[in-house]
């Protein structure tokens, strides 16, 4: 945790320098007398960077202040004219004249426990000093997050049901004490927009509500606008404070009861789960989930308040579905060498069959859209048929994207026709490797491929409870150590 406060590079600003010196080591617990050190130790190194270099009139000046073990480490960074450590003057206290411009490095190592300037390459110069505080208050004894201790909360009695838009407010607060501002559905950050949602049934919420009547857990299902009879489950969020109420359980078990009972007219959910951890998979597992493709990349790392997850750089999503009464009869056109992998995780869709049957395309141009997730460096090319001149299309779409700096690319295929001859071959030219099977509406399905670029990816960072999803994750891996290589 880093406090740091940029301002102007001008002396007019140092009592700004000093007030946040000053302020900010009485919120760690500084005395008075701790609190007058640290406030002179900013003016006189502030002073010293202000007075000593000219840098560009646009270059700001940045202060930061870093807790550590009983103490404050502050940083003060400059980019000015580079300092010549080994010359720098020194104050003597018996001949005080002697030196006059040494005195503030002097009264740095006076007023500190400890003080030195470092080198920082083309990053410029940096003074740290640190201070130790007798009576160091660090902020993460304040208590759990949410301010309430979850065992106080694991028997509270919440009333269940589904969620009004009147609940709208609630569940956009209870999205950023579960998330703050990182979670990936933003529909969930805006009233207005959720609001209009639920009550139009595109969102069904199924919510906890305290004492106080506030929704505290939510768990939801955002309709596919694709297929209305299609939805995606989860947005299961909850308050710090609750996580271990039951309730939480009874949220989940009344949203797969409603898919169960064909409420709202839906039939089919699916859930991209992240993998960050593995209590959603295993829920979703036990509600008769199964997974069928693996999202990589595709966003940075959601931010859960109060849950420690595995520090990866981007996460994953692991796609699976759920439909109690079965699907419509589909044969789901897939390359042959894919079948061995795809078999196993369709065979409990009893209506759902694999062909490697290929045509060439009969029509001439492609209809393909393109999704950019410019914020998350992800893009999703998906085709609506494929023309014949389908790989044209696809190398133009993945030159623009490589030159705006997209990491990530998902390609959609519709697999509910014969598919080119050359496409797998043609496909592992532009690096793409096969990541599953997905459902698009009640009648047509498609495939997912992937290609990763400009990033490095690790596929034992996917955690990963279900067995078959580990084994879609070791074929991806293999696809994507051995690719260039023609099948």
């Amino acid at each position: 945790m880093i406090s740091r406060l940029t301002t102007f590079h001008d002396l007019r600003a140092i009592p700004v320098i000093q007030d946040f010196v000053r302020q900010t080591g009485r919120f760690f617990g500084a005395n008075k007398t701790e609190a007058q050190h640290l406030e002179l130790a900013a003016e006189e190194a502030a002073s010293f960077i202000l007075n000593a270099f000219q840098p560009d009139p646009t270059e700001l000046f940045a202060i930061e202040c870093e807790p550590q073990e009983k103490g404050l480490l502050f940083r003060f960074r400059n980019r000015g004219i580079p300092v010549d450590e080994e010359n720098l003057p020194v104050y003597d206290r018996q001949d005080p004249e002697k030196c006059v411009e040494g005195l503030p490095f002097f009264l740095l190592e006076s007023l500190t426990d400890a003080f030195h300037l470092k080198n920082e390459g083309r990053d410029g110069w940096v003074f740290l000093f640190r201070k130790q505080l007798a009576d160091f208050r660090s902020p993460w004894r304040q208590g759990p997050p949410g301010g309430s201790d979850p065992e106080a909360h694991a028997g509270e009695k919440l009333q269940v049901g589904l969620g009004t838009p009147s609940d709208a407010y609630d569940i956009v607060k209870l999205t950023y004490l579960t998330y703050r501002y990182s979670y990936a559905k933003t529909i969930f950050y805006y009233r207005e927009i959720l609001q209009e949602a639920i009550a139009e049934g595109s969102v069904i919420a199924f919510v906890a509500k305290n004492d106080k009547g506030e929704v505290v857990i939510n768990s939801s299902f955002l309709r596919s606008p694709s297929c209305p009879e299609i939805a995606e489950a989860g947005m299961l969020m909850s308050r710090p404070e609750y996580r271990k109420n039951r309730a939480l359980l009874r949220v989940s078990r009344m949203q797969i009861r409603h898919l169960q009972n064909g409420e709202s007219g839906l039939r089919i959910a699916f859930a991209n789960m992240v993998t960050a951890h593995t209590r959603s998979q295993k829920l979703a597992h036990a509600f008769g989930f199964t997974p069928l493709a693996l999202r990589l990349s595709v966003h940075d790392q959601s931010d859960f308040v109060g849950i420690n997850t595995c520090n990866r750089p981007r996460e994953s999503l692991l796609y699976a579905l759920a439909a109690p009464d079965g699907v419509n009869p589909a044969v789901i056109h897939l390359p042959s060498p894919h079948h061995a992998i795809a078999g196993p995780l369709i065979e409990g869709f009893k209506t759902l069959h694999l062909s490697s049957e290929t045509c060439q395309p009969d029509r001439a141009v492609s209809r393909v859209k393109l999704n950019r997730q410019e914020a998350e460096r992800s893009a999703a090319i998906v085709f609506e048929d494929i023309g014949g001149d389908w790989f044209t299309r696809l190398q133009y779409l993945m030159r623009e994207l490589d030159a705006d700096g997209y990491i990530t690319i998902h390609l959609r295929l519709p697999a509910d026709r014969p598919l080119p001859p050359s496409l797998e071959s043609s496909l592992r030219k532009r690096d793409f490797f096969f990541s599953g099977i997905m459902i698009r509406t009640m009648k047509k399905w498609e495939l997912l491929y992937t290609a990763l670029q400009g990033q490095r990816f690790d596929f034992d960072a996917i955690a990963l409870s279900d067995a078959r999803a580990r084994k879609l994750r070791d074929y991806m891996r293999h696809a994507y150590e051995t690719m260039g290589v023609v099948v």
